[in-house]
């Protein structure tokens, strides 16, 4: 059998085409009506998308929360747009959250594929089906950045979007990057940072570690880390492996905290270093995640597992069936 049994490569290769579809989805689709705040509710793959969409929206005057759970916050109204996200439409906690949502009076868009969610929600972004739910990031995300554009909430430039897909279209550096990166990471524990600003890159790089290569991985944030998680670096060995994501819009301070804590982390263990692409921060985002699903994919391969199965999770999903 193929270690690559369903082609994850070329799923990860055809990311940027799938951004492109992505982006045409909400075409002519907006939400009328007073929105105060915005609730994204979703779960693993799914949920990714939402902690995206708050760093898109920091600089809005609306809040963004990310709901992973069965119930939706209490602060939820008729004036909260809900998006409840679940690739195959069937996440059980997404669409509990979504049945209280709907008893909340909020206003609710289903993003998803099929299942009993595109059944049961009456307004939806049908997207396609036939992926890992990790591997849709694109249909997942950018049908709520367009509809928020469509609505008024946040203004999307062209240009950022079209820095983003040139950068995304370099496949093959990517790839190639990807690969040697990955190579560093053989037999290693990766813990990545970010600045709190791109933490959501940094858990999209954990979670594709986890799911794809079918290994241990963690993530913190700058500067939270400095008040608890470098002290464990004292005691640390080399089977972890530390990687920084850094990005020149990270605040000074960050920047200098980055620095310190590489020269204290360097003492007892190795320390990759990350550069984000491109001027706008959806070219910087998309390019990281990018450079990190090419680095999981090599991984599973150092590992010799497949990429795509998730075994774990569909035997816990029947455990829970019972």
């Amino acid at each position: 059998m193929p270690l690559d049994s369903q082609n994850m490569l070329q799923v990860i290769k055809d990311f940027p085409k799938q951004c492109r579809e992505a982006l045409g989805l909400p075409a002519g689709i907006s939400v009328s009506g007073e929105i105060k705040n915005i609730v994204v509710t979703g779960m693993g793959g799914s949920a990714i998308g939402g902690d995206l969409l708050k760093t898109c929206l920091s600089n809005t005057n609306i809040p963004v929360y990310v709901n992973r759970d069965y119930k939706v916050p209490e602060f939820v109204n008729e004036n909260t747009l809900v998006f409840a996200v679940s690739y195959s439409g069937d996440t059980e906690e997404t669409l509990a959250a979504f049945e209280d949502a709907q008893n909340k009076n909020a206003k609710i868009i289903g993003i998803t594929s099929g299942g009993k969610l595109a059944d049961e929600c009456s307004k939806i972004i049908k997207i396609p089906s036939g992926l890992q739910p990790r591997a849709a990031l694109g249909y997942l995300f950018f049908p709520m950045l367009g509809i928020l554009h469509n609505t008024g909430i946040v203004r999307v430039k062209n240009d950022e979007l079209n820095e983003m897909v040139d950068i995304l279209k370099k496949t093959g550096e990517f790839n190639d990057a990807g690969e040697e990166l990955a190579k560093k990471l053989k037999e290693k524990i990766p813990i990545i940072y970010a600045s709190e600003m791109l933490g959501a890159v940094a858990l999209r790089w954990k979670t594709q570690i986890n799911e794809n290569a079918k290994m241990a991985a963690f993530y913190n944030v700058f500067s939270e880390m400095n008040h608890n998680e470098i002290v464990g670096y004292k005691g640390m060995d080399r089977k972890f492996i530390a990687i920084m994501v850094r990005d020149r819009h990270d605040n000074d301070r960050v920047k200098k905290r980055m620095d310190i804590c590489k020269e204290i982390m360097e003492v007892t263990t190795d320390v990759e270093e990350v550069q984000t692409q491109g001027n706008g921060l959806l070219a910087r985002i998309f390019s990281t995640i990018y450079l990190g699903d090419f680095v999981s994919y090599y991984l599973a391969l150092w590992n010799r597992v497949d990429p795509t199965p998730i075994e774990v999770i569909e035997e816990m999903k029947r455990k829970l069936a019972e």
